[in-house]
């Protein structure tokens, strides 16, 4: 059955966005799986912490800046629960970026509830 309210449907918003604690890039697109994060760099590459928005008709946000070491290309994003291992919740493609030298990536993670 189809979820009919936006109170249950912020609720499985706010358990999602409880879990997903952390964003990451990838270079290797993510599925099932993680895919495969960038190393290195200076600043070096880490995961980020993810302020999510506050739920409205089981949606949320949260964006997040990453610095991306010389000669990486960027496909893919997703969420963890840790800044380091933890689990892998989720990602997606995300329009391939190739850095010729050292640079930044913004991210908008989105969870819509439907």
């Amino acid at each position: 059955m189809a979820i009919q309210t936006a109170a249950m449907k912020n609720i499985l918003s706010d358990a999602y966005k409880g879990a997903a604690l952390y964003g990451a890039v990838y270079t290797t697109a993510p599925g099932g799986t993680a895919g495969t994060e960038p190393s290195g760099g200076s600043p070096a590459y880490a995961r980020k912490s993810l302020s999510w928005s506050a739920s409205s008709g089981g949606v949320t946000s949260a964006t997040a800046t990453f610095d991306i070491p010389t000669s990486t290309t960027l496909v893919g994003a997703g969420v963890h629960s840790a800044v380091t291992a933890g689990t892998y919740y989720d990602g997606a493609a995300v329009t391939s970026q190739a850095f010729a030298s050292q640079g930044t990536y913004q991210v908008t993670f989105t969870f819509t509830e439907s």
